[in-house]
């Protein structure tokens, strides 16, 4: 009996260093240009010269940060195009609501699967929502919600739905992380505000 349950523990680790291993590539998220981006990013290029910002050179390669995303960015990592839609409120309904001092943040979102091959979706694996000081907010299940971003998602096909999460009502500022790879370490981070909330 003891000797079966290492050889189980053994597996069990084995397969997890295969799947870290098999799935290290670092997906970094890239905005896909969608008409707005490319002003917004000469605004911001004209305005860096002005306050006499030293300009990268041509073969320098500039310093790789977290790029923050806002609500309506779509954004590519590797064969999936992801965008936050919209933020709104929910207060429940006369038989379930949130708890006190607590109210439901429900995003709207869409995947697009650009591959040829069909993909996961997990809302529990690939999303979370952190709060300002830095906790993440638990999945709300009683909220009232439109399709889901759960299941399996063709090639070639989209995915629309909303994921809810109980937050403080003290809180104002979020950031809603979506990460497509369980054991990869790209992530696209979407800053939602509490004047963004519908």
């Amino acid at each position: 009996m003891l000797i079966k349950r290492h050889v189980i523990t053994i597996l069990v680790v084995c397969l997890f260093l295969v799947l870290a291993i098999g799935s290290a590539d670092e997906e970094e998220p890239e905005a896909v240009d969608n008409g707005e981006a490319e002003v917004k990013e000469e605004d911001e290029q004209d305005e860096a010269k002005d306050e006499g910002e030293k300009d990268i050179e041509e073969d320098e390669e500039p310093e790789q940060a977290d790029e923050v995303f806002n609500i309506g960015d779509t954004v590519k990592m590797g064969e999936l195009e992801f965008t936050v839609n919209s933020a709104r409120w929910d207060t429940g309904d006369e038989f379930m609501g949130p708890d006190e001092g607590e109210r439901w943040l429900v995003i709207d979102c869409t995947i697009e699967n650009l591959s040829d091959e069909s993909t996961s979706i997990s809302s529990m694996m690939m999303f979370d929502l952190i709060d300002e000081e830095h906790y993440s907010n638990d999945l709300s299940m009683g909220a009232d919600t439109e399709g889901q971003l759960d299941g399996e998602l063709g090639g070639g096909r989209t995915m629309r739905g909303e994921i809810a999460y109980s937050v403080s009502e003290d809180h104002s500022e979020w950031e809603f992380i979506f990460e497509p790879e369980l054991f990869g370490f790209g992530q696209a981070i979407y800053a939602i505000s509490e004047d963004e909330v519908q």
